[in-house]
């Protein structure tokens, strides 16, 4: 470290740490991250909860990882050759780092370290956001903006698209989905979403100009190509489960008569879905937001991911614009439920999100005071 804070960083902190043999994961004892060259320290003061967070706990995390990849705080140290060199001490900091799979990253924990070209600065006179909204903008906002503008040739803003064009987001109400909702209506989409009718009103608050129940599965087919005049070709699909695809690729134009059809998943798509889209000519892709911000890294046995260069300049230059796609595009967080207990917490809104309790919006925890 060329430039600490003058308060005292210490060498051990309190993290979530994945247990070495067991499934599941503790607030532990764990040693403050060593820093890079390009990285900067944060000293954390909120967390925001992902699915992916329990699921790498559960599932597919690595032996002694920290977990968690939603953060915001403050900068109290920087690397001695910052690709970024515009941090300074006491920056306010917020982004995505890959939680659950390295030992010395993770956001759920008093200090993280995090490269100095993928965290985006807070700004301190916001009257929009600050540090409890901005790890709102994390894996939910990143996923998004991948899916729509490296994957899907959404026009970045402040590009349009020309003429009435549709986009639908299966899944409206999810975080990811409420972001693209307002992503897809900054470009110029009239946006098309599912959602339960419980959360019609939010989806449409959000931006969506037609919301779709999912549950008649027949009636919503009939109902999105109606409303979209059977012209759909590009959207983003954020359950990405047999049902939900047979949905979207059935609602979708018949040809590619007006441009490639593309729709955009976050799960490996399913055998069954697979064969839709084939059958109906549709080009159906999985994103994986870790290609901006990790190298190789392993889901269950048969799936390893590689990162992407290109992936990690779009994520450092949607890092430079977040602020502006806060302050003058108006991109709002999703709805927070502040939870308590913080680190500690963690482990019971795991239990919520594993159980489907949690619906429309965030589950947020204080760390510390920073």
């Amino acid at each position: 470290m060329v430039m600490q804070d003058l308060q005292r960083i210490p060498s051990r902190m309190k993290a979530l740490v994945l247990h070495d043999t067991e499934h599941t994961a503790d607030v532990k004892d764990h040693p403050v991250p060593e820093l890079q060259d390009n990285d900067i320290l944060v000293k954390v003061a909120y967390v925001a909860q992902n699915p992916t967070d329990w699921k790498h706990v559960a599932f597919w995390g690595k032996p002694k990882a920290t977990d968690g990849c939603d953060y915001s705080g403050k900068v109290v140290a920087l690397g001695k050759n910052l690709k970024d060199d515009s941090w300074q001490i006491g920056d306010l900091a917020a982004g995505i780092v890959h939680g659950g799979q390295f030992k010395d990253r993770g956001a759920f924990a008093e200090y993280l370290r995090v490269p100095s070209n993928a965290a985006w600065k807070v700004p301190t006179s916001s009257s929009k956001v600050g540090l409890r909204e901005a790890p709102v903008y994390g894996i939910g906002f990143g996923t998004a903006a991948q899916a729509l503008y490296a994957r899907l040739d959404v026009p970045y803003p402040p590009a349009k698209v020309q003429g009435d064009e549709w986009f639908i987001v299966y899944g409206g109400s999810t975080s990811v989905g409420l972001f693209a909702v307002q992503l897809a209506r900054l470009a110029g989409f009239k946006v098309v979403a599912t959602c339960s009718p419980k959360n019609f009103d939010l989806v449409k608050n959000y931006g969506a100009d037609e919301v779709v129940d999912y549950k008649n599965a027949e009636e919503a087919i009939k109902k999105i190509r109606s409303v979209t005049g059977e012209s759909l070709r590009r959207g983003l699909d954020t359950i990405s489960e047999t049902s939900s695809l047979k949905i979207v690729l059935n609602s979708y134009a018949d040809s590619d008569a007006n441009g490639k059809r593309k729709l955009q998943l976050l799960l490996p798509i399913s055998d069954e879905g697979k064969e839709l889209a084939e059958k109906r000519g549709i080009q159906a892709e999985t994103n994986w937001v870790y290609t901006c911000i990790s190298d190789t890294f392993h889901f269950f046995q048969d799936i390893t991911i590689q990162g992407i260069p290109s992936d990690r300049e779009f994520y450092a230059k949607l890092s430079k614009d977040t602020p502006t796609f806060i302050e003058e595009y108006g991109i709002r967080p999703n709805p927070i439920t502040n939870m308590p207990g913080g680190l500690g917490g963690l482990l019971k809104g795991f239990e919520f999100m594993a159980s489907g309790k949690v619906s429309a919006s965030k589950l947020v925890y204080k760390v510390q005071d920073v």
